[in-house]
């Protein structure tokens, strides 16, 4: 029993040794702290604000697309043997990964869009609604690239530096289970942020539009040129009712 006191006694010295230790330097722990909390902060206020456009899509219908529609010739073609392309469900994995690549980036969004508005955008004014051009890049009153680079890289951002900081500021994905595809763009611009993500929407569409036409064109004319090559009579008779 003496030997517990003990212990527990001992435990009270040392908890208010602690305290004491504590409490003599709270002036330094406040002050630690502050200095932390108030750099935060100011670290926190000295970031460009960073605004964000985003989109639901939801992915055509089977009877928009022109591929399905090609669905007319399955019986045909299955008399010659050919297998026509049906309706993919992959769609919107496939308009995904186009968005994402650098081939729709280079060639459907870098000719629309300022290449300094991508790479040298500092912050936007609100005021005035401007952008402010990181001066150690971009010199916007002379309209040139200023930044300080090493062979081989040019003193223009190259496309392939552009392409990083489109994948930077683009967010995209697909729920599983409706099919809905989210797509946002991020930029210090809300304007440009807004019309970037149009652009991209309004070309991914004509783009998907296009490869369906084009599929739908070679599949068709595929038909006709077996059909010639073959003496089936009925293939021939169905042909002329399309």
């Amino acid at each position: 029993m003496n030997n517990q006191n003990s212990n527990n006694f001992k435990e009270e010295i040392d908890l208010n040794e602690l305290f004491l230790a504590l409490w003599n330097r709270k002036i330094l722990i406040l002050l630690t702290t502050s200095i932390f909390t108030i750099s935060s902060v100011l670290y926190s206020l000295s970031l460009p604000n960073i605004y964000t456009s985003t989109a639901l899509l939801a992915p055509a219908t089977q009877d928009e697309s022109l591929t399905s529609k090609i669905g007319n010739y399955s019986s045909l073609a299955s008399i010659a043997g050919i297998s026509l392309p049906g309706e993919s469900s992959g769609k919107s994995s496939e308009a995904i990964e186009r968005i994402k690549s650098y081939d729709f980036f280079n060639e459907q969004l870098l000719p629309y869009i300022k290449i300094e508005n991508l790479i040298a955008a500092k912050k936007w004014d609100q005021g005035s609604s401007k952008i402010i051009y990181d001066d150690k890049l971009y010199n916007v009153n002379e309209a040139k690239w200023v930044r300080k680079v090493s062979f081989p890289m040019p003193l223009r951002p190259s496309n392939q530096e552009a392409y990083i900081e489109y994948s930077k500021i683009l967010a995209i994905s697909e729920d599983k289970k409706t099919k809905f595809v989210s797509i946002s763009i991020e930029h210090v611009s809300p304007f440009l942020a807004k019309e970037w993500l149009q652009l991209i929407i309004k070309n991914i569409n004509n783009h998907m539009r296009e490869l369906d036409k084009t599929i739908a064109k070679n599949s068709i004319n595929f038909i006709n040129n077996t059909s010639q090559k073959t003496n089936l009579s009925e293939i021939k008779g169905a042909l002329s009712s399309y």
